[in-house]
């Protein structure tokens, strides 16, 4: 089972991510950041760090090309079976929606959505919602930032609302990252029972698995 956790840079979703996947009881479960998974990735998000004067397709491109990646590294190991976890750090989401803010073309992110949504076809996507300024303030409390955690809450908010609207045509469920984080880890926890109720997916435990 694959679920996604999409939302701005400070909105909680690593440690939403972690959350899950410790509280997950029917067998392995694992947080990923899907651009880090790998090395090829790391390194793509290096150069992107710190390649100036980056067009935004380059950009969108390169970070695409790492969660394609992980995908295919995911579908090497035969993805997970049901009572398995894998809550993914976002996906097709950012791409849109951070993509959309740098300038990329529309006929571009469509196509990589679309190939995102294919490599790697997630089970529940939610989007966890804060406001621009919220993430600002909880960026500035960390050590180190990226350059996309440098640019004020202009752009997150700009961020974010494209995420708000990505998530209202996909029907995409918007869950308050100002919440607890354990209140919205239940919610999350909520959208998988329905929707392994829905698919006949039901996770097993362990020893079901084995019986």
């Amino acid at each position: 089972m694959i679920v996604c956790i999409e939302g701005i840079n400070g909105s909680g979703k690593t440690t939403l991510a972690h959350t899950l996947a410790r509280r997950w009881p029917h067998g392995n479960a694992q947080a990923i950041d899907p651009v880090l998974h790998t090395g090829f990735g790391a390194t793509v998000r290096t150069a992107i760090m710190t390649t100036e004067a980056l067009t935004a397709d380059a950009e969108t491109l390169a970070f695409a090309s790492a969660r394609l990646h992980t995908a295919a590294v995911l579908a090497a190991d035969r993805c997970p079976p049901a009572h398995q976890l894998i809550v993914l750090e976002r996906w097709a989401g950012a791409v849109t929606a951070y993509g959309t803010v740098a300038g990329a073309s529309p006929f571009l992110l469509r196509a990589l959505e679309g190939a995102l949504a294919g490599a790697l076809p997630v089970d529940v996507p939610v989007l966890l919602d804060v406001p621009g300024d919220v993430a600002e303030e909880r960026l500035r409390g960390l050590g180190t930032r990226n350059r996309f955690e440098t640019q004020g809450p202009g752009y997150l908010e700009r961020v974010r609302r494209h995420y708000l609207t990505w998530a209202s045509i996909r029907q995409v469920p918007v869950i308050n990252g100002q919440q607890a984080t354990l209140t919205a880890a239940e919610q999350v926890t909520g959208l998988i029972e329905a929707w392994a109720a829905a698919t006949g997916a039901a996770p097993r435990t362990d020893a079901q698995e084995n019986a």
